[in-house]
């Protein structure tokens, strides 16, 4: 290699490690996971004014949470990119439930489907969502 090729390669390698601490240090492709029911309630509550969670139903990979507040209303918080993107639950709402996993499927197309795995706790949130499409 001539002394060129070695400055240009050495360039390069520069400008790799330059982008890869760039996009870690912007937090580009990170996996978010919701770390617990308080970050739930937190997301849900920075989604909707006024919404205040007392209840929580975590995926257990923490991907995504149901949570519900007083008044029986229920917001969808999932993970969406490097952020968190929330949803209320209504009666627009599709839920399917297959043992352990709720799956929610959102009207808007872009949100796309959701599944939880909720564990022996999916039935009752299963019953939930029928509630929720009786109101």
């Amino acid at each position: 290699m001539t002394l060129a090729q070695l400055v240009q390669l050495g360039g390069s390698v520069l400008a790799v490690l330059f982008v890869v601490w760039l996009v870690r240090r912007m937090g580009l492709g990170a996996d978010p996971r919701i770390e617990d029911d308080a970050h739930a309630i937190r997301l849900a509550e920075e989604a909707e004014a006024g919404f205040r969670g007392i209840e929580v139903a975590r995926d257990r990979a923490g991907f995504a949470a149901i949570v519900r507040n007083a008044a029986g209303r229920q917001m969808l918080v999932r993970a969406h990119g490097n952020h968190f993107a929330a949803r209320p639950i209504d009666a627009s709402v599709m839920g399917r439930l297959d043992k352990d996993f709720l799956t929610l499927t959102m009207p808007e197309k872009t949100f796309g489907a959701v599944t939880l795995h909720l564990g022996r706790d999916a039935g009752m949130w299963a019953s939930r969502m029928r509630e929720v499409g009786r109101a």
